[in-house]
This record gives structure tokens, sequence and C-alpha cells, in this order.
């Protein structure tokens, strides 16, 4: 086919526009299924993709469908634009070409076909009205459409009688043909439909929020400026004298109110107990387990030698303390126990030997106390 039959580059662009839409669209319901909306904005980069020539937008795909749409023999376009707010278009297909809530298929080469016929019935109907200086006493041969150029995996070659297209009598025609091609109206889903009228109705509430925020602000403004321009300025600047008062009494009063706070504090501080140490709260704890080291002491010693006296070394004392009391303690904790109960709970019946480095603890039987919680109480450990 020589240049000369073949249609402008605009036209074959659309052409091959449309194909790639298709393309984008089978391949997109193979990964995803026919049952889902198809998002304008997922699948424009798609389309973008196969096309290679700009990136597509969604007044591009709005121009596709109202080409599809514009079929001389009824509506076959099979797609329809549905508007889920937000920002969200998605592609559906309609009732009628669906089984079993799925499409049956997509046939490309049929809907070419289509967009094909369509733009020849759009070209003639435009042409009658809008092409001048043609002169019908002339029959002018028919271009043939040039086939647009496939993207994606290759097909095999199915022989179609093309449509025929209308001759372009002027190179300044086709723009302005292109430029007037129906867009696809957008309708609103049923679900974005239900809900319009709630959000509706908080946009009202927001902007009138808003309206009333800029009449107070408005209104404070009025009452705080203050012109020096001459005596007509008067009343506004006596106006200001009025106001400014009002607000420092009022943050006069909020800091005087935010200084007894702060001194109520602080008198209730100190006219309240001292907190105790951390070496008072580490005397009460160790007060508080003596009574059972008391018990698992008794223990020990039982298990010794027969006899009043019975010594151990520090080390093996703790690490028996360690693995006898029901909750876990410490070195220190251990060691500040056996302090406690050799110092102030039972002197008598628990001593601490120190021979230089060595340390070891003897606990006289006989001494043993008999009466320990009023002894703790006394001490302060209840």
């Amino acid at each position: 086919m020589s240049p000369s039959q073949t249609l402008p580059p605009d036209l074959v662009n659309l052409l091959a526009l449309h194909s790639s839409f298709l393309t984008a669209l089978s391949l997109h319901y193979a990964h995803n299924g026919t049952s889902v909306p198809v998002d304008v904005r997922v699948l424009a980069p798609s389309v973008s993709q196969v096309w290679r020539q700009r990136a597509v937008s969604l007044e591009d795909i709005r121009m596709l469908l109202g080409v599809l749409d514009a079929c001389p023999g009824g509506n076959k376009n099979p797609f329809y634009l549905s508007d889920y707010s937000g920002g969200k278009i998605c592609i559906e297909i309609r009732d009628e070409y669906m089984v079993d809530g799925k499409l049956r298929n997509v046939n490309e080469d049929a809907l070419q076909k289509i967009f094909m016929g369509s733009l020849d019935h759009l070209w003639t109907a435009w042409s009658e009205t809008h092409v001048q200086g043609v002169n019908t006493r002339t029959k002018l041969a028919v271009r043939p459409i040039a086939a647009a150029k496939r993207r994606g995996r290759p097909r095999k070659a199915i022989v179609n009688v093309q449509s025929s297209i209308q001759p372009f009598l002027d190179e300044t025609a086709l723009p302005k043909f292109l430029a007037q091609l129906p867009l696809a109206e957008v309708s609103l889903c049923s679900s974005a439909a239900a809900v319009a009228p709630m959000r509706e109705k908080g946009r009202k509430r927001l902007r009138e929020f808003k309206d009333s925020v800029q009449q107070g602000r408005a209104v404070k403004k009025a009452n705080t400026t203050i012109t020096i321009t001459g005596k007509e300025n008067e009343p506004t600047q006596a106006t200001a004298q009025i106001v400014q008062p009002k607000i420092t009494e009022f943050a006069s009063v909020r800091k005087s109110n935010l200084l007894d706070r702060i001194l109520a504090k602080q008198a209730a501080a100190a006219s309240g107990p001292a907190p105790l140490t951390p070496a008072a709260l580490q005397r009460l704890a160790a007060l508080q387990r003596s009574e059972e080291v008391l018990g698992v002491l008794s223990l020990l010693t039982a298990s010794k030698m027969p006899g009043t006296r019975v010594s151990f070394s520090m080390a093996a004392l703790v690490q028996s303390l360690q693995g006898s009391i029901r909750s876990p303690l410490s070195k220190d904790e251990v060691l500040k126990c056996v302090e406690v109960l050799a110092t102030e709970v039972a002197p008598g019946y628990l001593n601490i030997v120190r021979l230089g480095t060595m340390s070891s603890v003897v606990v006289n039987q006989a001494l043993r106390p008999m009466d320990v919680k009023s002894r703790l109480v006394a001490l302060g450990a209840a």
C-alpha cells in the first residue's frame, strides 16, 4: 500500500491508541478478572506503555468509549464509566454483556472494527455539515483505513473487510474533526449516589464553619485596627482602646491563676511527708522480706549438725537464700535482708562476723525471736 493510499498519521495514531487500550484492558482482565471494575488511574499507565506515544489521560479513554458509543448500528460498546467519587473513575461492563457476573470474552478484533465503523460514521456526518467546497459531481476515490500497528504479542493474520471512510479533502479538516469527537459520559455509581446527600451535608457544615470563622476574624480585625490618618479615625482609636484593656485583663487573670496553681502544688508538697530515700526504700523492702528469710534460715540450720550455734559463709548463705525464696532477689537485696535481720529484727539470733575480706553468718538457735510480726510492725514494715 503506497503512502498516498494510507490515512493521515493522526488518525493512524488514534486507531493505535484504541488497539493499545484493548490490549491493556485484556491483560488487566486476565490478571484481575472481569467482575471487578477497572480503575482508570491504574489502567492509563498500562495503555501508555503499550501505545508508546505519550501519557494517556482520562479524556483519551472517554473519547475512545465515546466513539464506540456512536456506532450506527446500535450501541455495541460493552463498557461504560462510573464515578465512585474521590477522583476514582472505573470502567465497568454493561449487564447485557455479563454471564454469571463475568464478561464472556473481549473480542479485540470485533471492537476494533466497531471503532473504525464509528469513526467512518462520525466523519460522514461531520463532513456533510462542516467541510466546504466539496465537488459533489466529482466522484473521489475512497481511502482505505490503514491497519493500526498492533502492540503486545503477535496474532495470526485475519483477513477482514475494512470499513470505508470519506476522503480527507483538507488537511485542516482532520484536526477539527478529531477535536470534536464525542466523550463518553461518566455516571455516578449507585453506592456513591447513596452517600452523596450525607457528604453534601458535611460539606455544607464545613462551609458554614469556615464562613463563621472568617466573619469572626473580620470583626476582630475591624475592632483592633488603628489607622492614623486624621480626626476621622478617632472613633476607631477609641474602640481599640476599649478592647485592649479587656485583652490585657484576661491575660493577667490567666497568669495569676496559673501562678496560684503552681504555688498551691508547692505548698501541698511541702506540707506532706517527705519522700523516702533510696536507702530507706531498700531497708523497707528488706523488712518486708524478713519473715520469709527467717523461715528459710530455720530450715537451713535444721539441716546442719545439731548444736546451738550454726555458721554459714556469706556467699553460701546468699546462694541458698536466692534458690529458696519464691520471688527472685539479687545479691545486694539478699545481703540487705541479712544485714537488717542481724541489726534490727533479730540481733541476737543472727550475727555477721567479718575477718578481713571474709564474712560469715552465725545463727544462735537459742535466741530465735518468738514474735517476729510485732517486731516488724514496731519497725514500720507493716
